[in-house]
């Protein structure tokens, strides 16, 4: 298998390390106003993100010192101001500098030792509860009200990541296939994430869940995708055509008079890492599956330039991996490299994209927008709060809106592994759960 740690992906693994360990200082700090011991744990993490620094300057990169903050704030937000706001939040915030000591420090000029040592430091200093907090209660998600702006012209929904071959992917698929069969929409897209090992069954299970869809699909192939475990090869670019019909270089439909862009931003190479658990801090067992950065080839370029030339009717883009910059974990390297964001963002000054909609982080949020477009993540079935989009268009914009599934058991056994920590970060507000947009 092909493992990739060229220069330009060490060094966005770097930034995001760097992004995390000053995001985690800030934080501290925060809580040393009210705990005094938690100014160690900020000067450890600034030790850490000043080794990072050093290495990145020999790349002949600085820090993205603007992004730490969003970082500490994202943090923040899944935590509360305090640590005794939320159970287990000490030990949520030294797993992410356990990712960076296990992701970054093989690449550190100078200091692994070192960095090793300040992450055995801050673990011998973690206070763990004395007990296990309650489960959180079954609350359902509702959708807020979003009004489309004029007569709806077509109705089309929006399926997130699948994972299916995980415990819950196919059966909460197939829930959410059947609410879209009787929701009206005329077409689904979905993001990616199709498969959860990338196995060639798990493609031959997709295929038979996605064909009880009574609308025409359109997919994309997401990292899990790329890259079969059973086999240890990197096999997306053989099953996904061989299941879906085309190859993993993009596809431009059309529905009514508008344009849809489904682009297929998984990077088929191998990542040098197993996969990490944020539980542990530690590496599992087996490989890692494909890197989890995104790229756009070169076909995926000429089929956006085609969407931005004048006089072109009005275009959706979608893709697997949520354009930059990316500030939520792991920040950078889970998003769209650098280059492609920006190409991305200046289609959509061209005037003609009117919706930018992205997989890979299982949650709802407005990720940013390129000028008046918004570019929005969209929450999963499989995942907390366990659902799906519904977009209705009309001649002046649209209305989006986010459904949590309508099964009320099945909700409340997937309820059961959806903590605290996941339904804050999962959930979205109002406005990334539904939203109006006018051209």
């Amino acid at each position: 298998m092909k493992q990739d740690t060229s220069a330009d992906i060490v060094v966005d693994l770097l930034r995001a390390a760097w992004v995390i360990e000053a995001g985690r200082a800030c934080v501290y700090r925060r809580w040393a106003e009210v705990e005094d011991r938690f100014h160690a744990s900020a000067a450890r993490a600034d030790k850490a993100a000043a080794l990072v620094a050093t290495t990145l300057s020999e790349h002949g990169r600085a820090p993205d010192q603007h992004l730490a903050e969003p970082h500490a704030a994202w943090i923040t937000s899944l935590l509360g101001p305090h640590p005794s706001d939320t159970p287990f939040a000490e030990i949520f915030i030294a797993r992410l500098g356990d990712w960076v000591e296990g992701h970054a420090g093989a690449f550190l000029a100078e200091g692994p030792d070192e960095l090793k040592a300040i992450g055995e430091e801050e673990r011998s200093s973690l206070q763990f509860p004395s007990s296990l907090p309650a489960a959180p209660p079954f609350e359902p998600v509702g959708t807020p009200p979003a009004e489309p702006p004029g007569d709806v012209l077509f109705r089309f929904g929006i399926l997130g990541d699948l994972h299916i071959g995980s415990p819950l992917g196919a059966t909460m698929a197939q829930a959410a296939i059947a609410e879209l069969n009787r929701s009206g929409a005329e077409l689904v897209v979905q993001l990616g994430d199709i498969t959860d090992h990338g196995d060639k069954e798990e493609f031959e299970l997709a295929v038979e869940v996605l064909g009880e869809l009574n609308m025409p699909l359109a997919t994309m192939m997401g990292n899990h995708d790329v890259f079969s475990y059973k086999e240890e090869r990197l096999s997306g670019r053989d099953y996904y055509p061989a299941s879906f019909g085309r190859e993993a270089d993009g596809v431009l439909l059309e529905h009514k008079g508008f344009r849809f862009a489904v682009l297929d931003s998984a990077e088929p190479l191998g990542s040098p890492f197993a996969p990490f658990s944020l539980v542990t801090g530690q590496f599992l067992g087996g490989r890692g599956g494909a890197v989890v950065r995104g790229s756009l080839t070169v076909p995926q370029h000429e089929l956006l330039a085609e969407v931005a030339a004048p006089s072109r009717p009005p275009a959706f883009v979608f893709l697997h991996h949520p354009p930059q910059p990316f500030t939520s974990f792991p920040p950078i390297i889970f998003g769209l490299r650098d280059e492609d964001s920006g190409r991305l963002h200046a289609v959509c000054d061209s005037g003609n994209v009117w919706g930018v909609f992205a997989g890979h982080t299982h949650r709802n949020k407005r990720s940013r927008t390129f000028g008046r477009v918004p570019v929005h993540e969209v929450g999963i079935p499989r995942d907390f709060p366990y659902g799906y989009a519904l977009v209705d268009v009309t001649a002046r914009g649209y209305a989006y809106r986010f459904f949590q599934l309508s099964d009320e058991g099945l909700l409340r056994d997937a309820y059961k592994s959806a903590s605290l920590i996941h339904r804050r970060y999962a959930t979205g507000s109002d406005a990334d759960r539904a939203f109006v947009w006018t051209a």
